[in-house]
């Protein structure tokens, strides 16, 4: 690697220098160097970021600041490997956490690969909070219990009355709804959708609440720019030490949408008001395909962030989409890629696919409905 300017302490924009040192952040705080990496949290910006387990050899030295080329003595010493391997490993970790503004350099210009990534894997969205807390950010969860028979059945029966209400859902949606007979009644729809989402969104700040975990913020997010809807911020849920408690707030939501809908689907079967029953099928079905977005896991939705949560494989779509450009443009891999497994990579491979044809598929719809709107 070519010496910089010690002036200006960088080769580009883009390469650190080679004899300064550098450190996380002031910003950043080391949650955990376990889970099962190493899970860091910027203050200023409020996200949250987790490294691989390869990761952990670094953290104790870039707490208080190290050079670079430091870091390629001591992992060509402790790995006894030659310096020019040690400082290709070194170079592609402090790059990486320098694009996610992790160290105390500016990052560099956002790159293709990054800013793409970034665009594709998280819907743009807008948010006018409504509720702030200003309490510092906190998870004490709940002391873990044995696996027990009554936790195996409680997860059970939650499990059945989630599909038996999704079930009464979708017959009244097949079998009652009729468009013909709702009329004006049509208008209670987006009122009815709107208090489902309320409802949707306590959920999870109940759960975070159950769980001793602070909720920064909620009030509303325009999807698109244009599409509203509440939320609850539950990020500072990633710091429970345990899985169970993420999987339960993660999920409160989808079972909120199924026993909404299954109540729909009830009303509509026990009503004789021709109306009313079709308002109460033509609800079952609204929150049927609110309930298959929030447990689409080709979206950042409820259900990846539960896979997420459950496999501790935290930003999976992010990093999924982000090794499929990298193949597709030819660009060189991260350090998370390179020291990833192959299964996990063929994972990021067919996943980056699936997704990307997805979202093509929902942009298509878009843009022809949008078109028919409009001509």
């Amino acid at each position: 690697m070519p010496r910089p300017d010690a002036a200006s302490g960088l080769v580009d924009d883009a390469q650190l220098a080679w004899d300064l040192p550098v450190a996380f952040a002031p910003s950043v705080e080391i949650v955990s160097e376990n889970n099962p990496g190493v899970l860091l949290y910027r203050k200023d910006t409020g996200r949250y970021f987790q490294l691989g387990r390869s990761s952990r050899m670094f953290v104790p030295h870039l707490k208080e600041g190290v050079t670079p080329g430091y870091l390629v003595q001591k992992i060509s010493g402790l790995f006894q490997v030659q310096e020019s391997a040690a400082a290709h490993t070194v170079t592609r970790f402090l790059s990486e956490i320098r694009e996610m503004g992790l160290l105390d350099v500016p990052p560099p210009a956002k790159g293709l690969r990054g800013g793409a990534a970034r665009v594709l894997a998280e819907i743009p969205m807008r948010r006018l909070v409504l509720v702030r807390d200003p309490s510092p950010p906190a998870a004490s969860g709940k002391p873990a219990t044995p696996r027990s028979l009554t936790r195996i059945a409680a997860g059970a029966f939650v499990c059945a009355v989630v599909l038996l209400a999704a079930g009464v859902a979708a017959l009244a949606a097949t079998r009652l709804l009729d468009v013909r007979a709702l009329g004006s009644a049509s208008i209670a729809i987006p009122l009815v959708l709107l208090l489902h989402l309320m409802l949707h969104e306590a959920s999870h700040w109940l759960a975070c609440r159950y769980y001793g975990v602070t909720v920064p913020e909620a009030g509303i997010a325009f999807w698109f720019w244009i599409l509203p809807r509440p939320y609850v911020d539950r990020s500072h849920a990633y710091r429970l030490n345990r899985r169970t408690p993420l999987v339960v707030i993660t999920t409160s939501g989808i079972v909120v949408d199924a026993l909404n809908a299954g109540i729909a689907g009830t009303l509509a079967f026990a009503t004789d008001d021709p109306t009313l029953r079709a308002l109460a099928a033509a609800v079952a079905y609204t929150l049927l395909m609110t309930l298959a977005n929030d447990v689409n896991p080709l979206l950042p939705s409820d259900g990846l962030h539960a896979i997420e949560a459950a496999t501790g494989h935290h930003s999976f779509r992010r990093r999924a989409i982000q090794y499929l450009l990298t193949l597709v443009l030819r660009l060189p891999s991260s350090h998370h890629h390179e020291f990833a497994s192959r299964r996990l990579r063929l994972l990021y491979l067919g996943y980056g696919l699936l997704a990307l044809a997805y979202l093509a598929v929902v942009a298509l719809l878009v843009a022809r409905f949008v078109a028919s709107v409009g001509g």
